[in-house]
C-alpha cells in the first residue's frame, strides 16, 4: 500500500513538472494596443490615434479572432507590409471618448523586426459605412 502510494505520488510531482516546463517554453506572441480618441463636433465624428505600442504577450492572452460587435463601431487592424491583415479589434460606438483596442495576429502572420505596420482605426455607422479614420505606420523593433 506504501510502495503504490509513493509510486503515485512520484508520477503526479513528474506530470506537474512536464506541465511546468511546458508551459513556461511557451513563446509570447506580438500584440499592438491601440488607445484612440474620438470627438464629434455638430454630429460629425473625428477620430485620432493617441497612442499606439507594441508588445509581447502569453498566446493564451492574446486576441485569437476578430472582433463580433455590431454596427455602429470603432474598428481597429494593423496591416504588416502593405500585405498580411491582422485580427479585426472592435468596440461599440458610443459618441466622444476614448477608445481602448489590443489588435492580435492569425498563426503564421505575425510582424518581425523591420517590417512596416500600419494601424487603422474608422469609425463605422450603423449601415458599415467609414464616418472618420486615422492611420499611423511605424516600423516594427
Amino acid at each position: 500500500m506504501k510502495k503504490g502510494v509513493i509510486f503515485g505520488a512520484i508520477i503526479i510531482v513528474i506530470i506537474v513538472s512536464l506541465l511546468t516546463v511546458s508551459i513556461m517554453r511557451i513563446e509570447e506572441v506580438p500584440i499592438i494596443t491601440v488607445k484612440a480618441e474620438v470627438t464629434v463636433t455638430d454630429g460629425n465624428p473625428a477620430v485620432k490615434i493617441v497612442t499606439l505600442e507594441q508588445d509581447a504577450v502569453n498566446p493564451l492572452k492574446s486576441p485569437r479572432g476578430s472582433a463580433t460587435t455590431s454596427f455602429p463601431s470603432v474598428d481597429a487592424l494593423a496591416i504588416i507590409n502593405n500585405a498580411k491583415v491582422s485580427y479585426w479589434a472592435s468596440n461599440s460606438y458610443v459618441g466622444n471618448g476614448t477608445y481602448d483596442f489590443v489588435i492580435g495576429f492569425p498563426r503564421g502572420i505575425t510582424p518581425k523586426q523591420g517590417d512596416m505596420v500600419k494601424v487603422i482605426v474608422n469609425v463605422v455607422d450603423e449601415r458599415g459605412r467609414t464616418l472618420a479614420s486615422d492611420k499611423r505606420v511605424r516600423l516594427w523593433e
